[in-house]
């Protein structure tokens, strides 16, 4: 597969997560510099607001569940990004076959190369739906308890 092939694949990710989100209620925002290689601003690939929260995600396609390693100043950008926006970083995984994935950043684990690794194998992720339902769960929660 081509490197044109492979970035069309992650662009057609990034499209589909943030209409998946957009139809269970989130506002949604694809960077349009996702992946360009901004030198002094950093993008997220997505940004999904639901009640006042705002998420921030990296978005990456897989066709296997193999290991995934990421650049440490990429996670730091991210993460700093994030927290600018008073949000929380997390990795969006499209697994061919299996839908899709997420990681909170903060369950990463640094690899003594100074990379961030994500074991689909072995660590506690999320499928899109439990993440979902955990994010509208919550507010659900909060509303009630403001409300009753």
């Amino acid at each position: 597969m081509g490197r044109a092939q492979i970035r069309s694949k992650g662009f057609n990710a990034e499209r589909e997560l943030a209409r998946k989100l957009w139809s269970r209620g989130f506002a949604v925002v694809r960077a349009p510099a996702s992946g360009s290689k901004a030198k002094h601003v950093f993008y997220p690939d997505l940004v999904a607001m639901y009640r006042g929260k705002i998420f921030v995600f990296e978005v990456k396609y897989r066709t296997t569940s193999e290991t995934i390693y990421i650049e440490k100043e990429k996670i730091l950008k991210l993460v700093d990004f994030a927290e600018r926006a008073g949000g929380k970083a997390y990795i969006a995984i499209k697994l061919l076959g299996k839908g899709w994935l997420v990681v909170p950043v903060d369950n990463l684990a640094e690899t003594a190369g100074g990379r961030y690794k994500i074991d689909l194998n072995s660590m506690k992720v999320l499928t899109l739906d439990e993440f979902v339902n955990r994010i509208q769960n919550e507010s659900l929660t909060r509303y009630v308890a403001r409300h009753v």
